[in-house]
């Protein structure tokens, strides 16, 4: 069997056990075609993102940044390994860590939407405020009906005083979903922040009701 038969059965015997879900049988294969010693650095790459993304959905999450270090070594311009490490690192809560890999990331795709609501996230938990509300308008700018981002952005606002702007998009993200309670609770304490009373207590009324709908549908009967 010559080399390129090799590394295509490899290629392929990896990717059929991971569509069956035979997780520990990929994780063989993709490790086989890691260590041939004829597969090139794309191919390595790829297979340490394909191992990285494995151990993950396993719960090795140390294997799994191990894995994603590789597939960066092998490929620096991995952008999808960079986002990897960063959702790794803010699942652990280590947001400096996180940040600085979304920023490696989007540095390399700067279209990704998802990536730049996240950064926020880590931005807006490390109570960088302004930093946070800038990754959320990037995350708006290349989707502007993102509602996740556009509630986030909302409430960056409220945290930095800037009631008229977090009104704008908390008004939007109920305009885009008229069951969002946490927008209603949100808004509604924000208006009673602003002196709007009675608006407030629709707001806060309504949210518990929606709140109270979604936990009796989740509730077995």
């Amino acid at each position: 069997m010559n080399t390129e038969t090799q590394l295509s059965d490899l290629m392929v015997s990896a990717y059929t056990h991971q569509k069956n879900g035979d997780l520990s049988l990929a994780i063989q294969a993709w490790n086989g075609l890691v260590n041939h010693v004829d597969a090139d650095e794309a191919l390595k790459a790829n297979a340490h993102l394909s191992l990285g993304n494995l151990h993950q959905l396993q719960g090795n999450n140390d294997l799994a940044v191990e894995s994603m270090s590789n597939a960066i070594k092998a490929n620096p311009n991995s952008a999808e390994a960079y986002f990897c490490l960063a959702y790794l690192e803010q699942e652990k809560e280590n947001f400096s860590s996180a940040v600085e890999y979304f920023e490696q990331a989007i540095a390399l795709k700067k279209t990704d939407s998802g990536a730049f609501n996240n950064l926020g996230n880590c931005y807006d938990r490390l109570e960088q405020s302004d930093k946070a509300i800038n990754a959320y308008s990037q995350a708006i700018s290349l989707d502007a009906d993102y509602i996740a981002a556009i509630y986030n952005r909302g409430n960056a606002y409220i945290k930095t005083a800037k009631d008229d702007l977090a009104l704008y998009d908390l008004n939007k993200a109920i305009e885009l979903d008229a069951n969002f309670y946490q927008a209603y609770y949100n808004r509604g304490t924000l208006l009673k922040r602003m002196g709007k009373t009675i608006q407030a207590e629709q707001d806060l009324t309504k949210a518990k009701s929606l709140a109270q709908q979604e936990l009796e549908q989740k509730t077995p009967q």
